[in-house]
């Protein structure tokens, strides 16, 4: 006779096993404008005045001669834009594009009033399964994959969400995209270090969806800035080689605010807005009508210890900022969701990821990167956080839909009905109705004291890392064709034999 399930853990494993991914969020939120528009003016000039006379740095040769080619004053390295040109370019940017992955419901709109949540990426590090921190692992890749595609909330794979320090570095792209490409079906991140690495990621993404790619995106490129003012050689090679696929270009400054952004918020934001900009209009000139999504990462120095830090005030007016920035430009944008610098999954964890969290459902991104198991200033992933920002995305998404009235007037025959004095529980409406009308959390607990007592005195990081347990231990990968999978493995076996593991 098979044993009997019960308590909380044979409950969460019931409610994983039932759960259909989260549909793209439609906000109904009006998206919060923490300036007016004179201000946004006054930024979008300051950054215009930058890259006419400060200018920014290609170091890309190739690059540096198609500005050249329309007539960009460049000296050196240095390139100085136009505010006319700039913005010209801009204007072939698409406003909206579509994204979809090998999974029969993964597709969706990137821009207008679409929020998507994905994991995080690059961890070196991890939290494991027993809360210890450890050099990621191959195996670790293999987890975190799985469990994206077994969390609800995320509707893209990060890719490469952490990096295996067991494989040697010029194959670990290999790796991590064909653990990612089998053990998903959603739209992901490949690695664009290098034309070689990204033109790799772009093959196997293409073995994996077939003719998927020639009518949509399905594989992403991250291009980080290097602050302050810098774009190198190595991110333009592979944005090259993403837009020659037809395939999205994240255009990210990596911004550590008052380190190599001058120590005022205003002015961050000037300077961030210049990097972005000008790297999405060389991909606009590079290939007009490449799907490209303005991005920022943003968080601010401590200056005590030099540490980043996220979940300030600060951090949340720029990102606020760039909406209405990215809103002006008619762009879709990214910001960083969940993330934290706290060194344990721990309050600091929580309220850092809740506040970076809220803010950008506020500010209306559409693209919420690192949702999922951000610790440690991005050095670690945890695998205890991955699932309690899963609950966190849904949540946030249930809010940023907004209320309804589809059943107003049918509950208010209920006030009606029950009168001063009585109670819902047992209404009607209420039986009809109350698994959907409030979220109910799963790894939050909501019992008394003495219930929670008494089935263990468990916290918030153990019932996560079991529920964690419990979901990689019923994992089922989704479906595919024999065909790709050995037609990927044949492909990473060729490409390591071809590439030196000693090539840094």
């Amino acid at each position: 006779m098979p044993s009997v399930r019960s308590g909380r853990a044979a409950r969460l494993r019931d409610q994983s096993a039932v759960r259909p991914r989260l549909a793209p969020v439609l906000s109904r939120l009006n998206p919060v404008e923490v300036v007016d528009a004179e201000a946004v003016e006054r930024i979008h000039d300051a950054s215009c005045a930058i890259l006419e006379e400060v200018g920014i740095e290609f170091r890309d040769p190739i690059a540096l001669n198609h500005w050249r080619e329309i007539g960009a004053e460049v000296a050196g390295e240095r390139v100085r834009i136009d505010r006319a040109m700039l913005m010209e370019l801009i204007a072939k940017a698409p406003a909206d594009f579509y994204v979809e992955g090998r999974g029969a419901s993964s597709g969706f709109t990137m821009g207008g009033n679409t929020t998507v949540f994905c994991p995080m990426t690059g961890a070196p590090f991890t939290r494991d399964l027993d809360g210890v921190r450890r050099s990621t692992t191959e195996t670790d890749v293999i987890n975190f994959a799985r469990l994206t595609q077994a969390c609800p909330s995320f509707h893209m794979a990060g890719g490469f969400t952490c990096e295996p320090m067991d494989i040697a570095v010029p194959h670990r792209h290999l790796v991590m995209m064909r653990h990612h490409l089998v053990e998903t079906d959603l739209p992901l991140f490949g690695i664009g270090t290098s034309r070689e690495r990204a033109e790799d990621c772009i093959a196997m993404a293409r073995i994996a969806t077939g003719d998927l790619m020639e009518n949509a995106v399905a594989i992403w490129m991250h291009a980080s800035g290097n602050s302050p003012l810098v774009w190198d050689q190595a991110m333009m090679d592979g944005a090259r080689a993403f837009a020659d696929a037809g395939q999205a270009v994240l255009c990210s400054p990596f911004v550590l605010a008052a380190a190599n952004t001058p120590a005022d918020v205003a002015a961050t934001i000037a300077q961030v807005n210049a990097e972005a900009l000008a790297a999405i209009a060389y991909t606009q000139l590079y290939r007009p009508g490449t799907p490209t999504v303005y991005g920022q990462y943003t968080v601010s120095i401590s200056m005590q210890s030099g540490a980043p830090m996220a979940g300030t005030p600060e951090v949340a007016l720029i990102t606020s900022v760039i909406g209405q920035l990215a809103r002006k430009y008619r762009l879709p944008w990214r910001t960083t969701a969940n993330h934290a610098s706290s060194k344990s999954f721990d309050a600091q964890s929580g309220f850092e990821g809740a506040a970076a969290m809220m803010t950008g459902i506020n500010a209306g991104a559409n693209l919420m990167l690192h949702a999922g198991g951000w610790d440690e200033g991005g050095l670690v992933i945890c695998y205890g956080k991955f699932i309690a920002d899963d609950e966190q995305n849904q949540m946030m998404a249930r809010y940023a839909g907004g209320i309804s009235f589809d059943r107003f007037d049918e509950a208010l025959q209920a006030v009606r009905r029950i009168g001063p004095g009585g109670h819902y529980l047992g209404d009607s409406f209420t039986l009809d109705h109350f698994r959907d009308a409030f979220v109910m959390p799963e790894v939050m607990d909501f019992s008394s004291f003495e219930q929670w007592s008494a089935a263990g005195s468990e916290d918030m990081a153990t019932r996560c890392r079991r529920k964690a347990r419990t979901l990689l231990e019923d994992f089922e990968p989704p479906e595919y064709e024999p065909d790709m999978r050995n037609e990927l493995d044949e492909f990473v076996a060729r490409r390591k034999s071809e590439i030196d593991p000693t090539i840094r």
